[in-house]
């Protein structure tokens, strides 16, 4: 082989988002390099990861950079035309199929492509020129038939067969392959989630251990409030198996008591001891919040209060209606909230599900888990009437002007 792809870089622009990819690192301790493939380094999609948002790179001509050498003197004189190609576009014949079987395996091989495979298209087609050692600049090239901006939220693999030709009426040349674990979000990240400073230090810029989680979670959607109700029907779900309501501490904070104990909760996630099984409402309000603002949803953490009784409920990780932890009642209670955090914006509370029929207040309950639900105001029978009794529903105010906040991710 004459020609050898060396490195690529899919973000290769720091201060700008939208025709390359984000700036990311793995978690708190292990950033990630640029460029994100080596020859030789890299050799699971795992190994070279990159994010997009939808919003900001829609209409763009997305672009990656790439190097390449050769051992061959002539080719260092004139330089190659380069490409690379959708291994999954141009399939071949239908092993063990006769008749009518082939168009179901192209159906459901475009069905698998649409939802895990290449979002990223082709490498369009540029002429490369080496230097005397045999060594190309990192050369931008264009991509072409991106399917970015049509599969909403996700993670999918982009492989690409690289391909050469020394003259335009040539055959391609296969010489190298590449494999990206490419995270799509709707948009950039929001806060507590950082662009910058772009440095290594930097524990701010989203974390793909996050985005493992998020993308899944929120799988599909194409909207903010889509994503935002799927991560809280996904953190709601944790309970029993892997969260419960903290009613044997009183419902102490155990991961959310200053900044976010983030790399505690994915241990706990992995299987890990974490800081254990309890979490509470400001646990929960951290959770969605930070995990779906990953994706590019856009919620605070904040409270309600002070000290009000509560309709029977279903805590995170019970099958029992009461009221929390047989309690009667909370001191405050914090969810993950939308814009100014008032009675006129909605909610999304994974520490509990409220009654939703018609008299929240007495039994049979009908369970409805907060999401994107308006907070209201007494008698409107939106969040409020539904979690807390009818005579200390005054008592409950949203405190956004001293409890809104994104806690930071450690």
């Amino acid at each position: 082989m004459s020609v050898f792809l060396e490195a690529i870089k899919l973000n290769h622009d720091g201060g700008a988002a939208t025709s390359d990819a984000l700036n990311i690192r793995r978690n708190k301790t292990t950033p990630i390099n640029v460029p994100e493939w080596v020859r030789g380094v890299s050799t699971t999609p795992e190994d070279a990861p990159a994010a997009y948002g939808i919003a900001e790179t829609k209409g763009n001509t997305l672009t990656i950079q790439a190097r390449f050498s050769t051992n061959e003197k002539k080719l260092m004189k004139k330089g190659v035309q380069v490409r690379a190609v959708d291994p999954s576009s141009n399939p071949g014949g239908d092993p063990g199929c006769s008749g009518g079987c082939s168009g179901f395996l192209k159906w459901l091989g475009w069905l698998i492509q649409l939802l895990v495979g290449n979002v990223l298209g082709d490498v369009k087609a540029r002429w490369v020129s080496f230097d005397s050692s045999g060594w190309t600049a990192f050369e931008m090239f264009q991509l072409q038939h991106v399917r970015l901006w049509d599969v909403g939220v996700g993670i999918h693999t982009t492989s690409w067969r690289w391909q050469y030709r020394e003259k335009q009426n040539d055959p391609w040349k296969d010489f190298a392959t590449s494999d990206h674990r490419i995270y799509v979000l709707l948009e950039v990240p929001k806060a507590p989630w950082q662009q910058s400073p772009y440095t290594s230090a930097n524990t701010q810029l989203p974390w793909t251990d996050v985005l493992d989680r998020a993308c899944v979670w929120a799988f599909g959607a194409t909207t903010r409030d889509q994503a935002a109700e799927k991560v809280t029907r996904n953190v709601y779900g944790l309970g029993p198996s892997i969260v419960e309501y903290d009613c044997p501490n009183g419902g102490s904070s155990w991961y959310s008591s200053g900044s976010f104990s983030c790399t505690a909760f994915l241990d706990l996630l992995a299987g890990g001891p974490g800081l254990g099984r309890y979490v509470n409402c400001s646990d929960c309000a951290t959770i969605v919040s930070t995990f779906a603002n990953a994706v590019g949803c856009d919620l605070w953490q904040s409270r309600m209060g002070y000290w009000f009784d509560l309709n029977e409920l279903l805590a995170i990780g019970s099958n029992v209606w009461q009221t929390a932890c047989g309690w009667g009642g909370f001191s405050y209670h914090e969810v993950a909230w939308k814009d100014g955090c008032t009675a006129n914006d909605p909610v999304w509370d994974a520490c509990l599900q409220v009654d939703g029929d018609v008299d929240p207040t007495t039994a049979p309950h009908t369970p409805l888990l907060p999401t994107n639900i308006r907070f209201g105001t007494p008698g409107s029978m939106d969040y409020l009437d539904r979690l807390v009794t009818p005579t200390t529903r005054a008592a409950c105010q949203p405190q956004p002007g001293t409890t809104r906040q994104r806690r930071m991710v450690a």
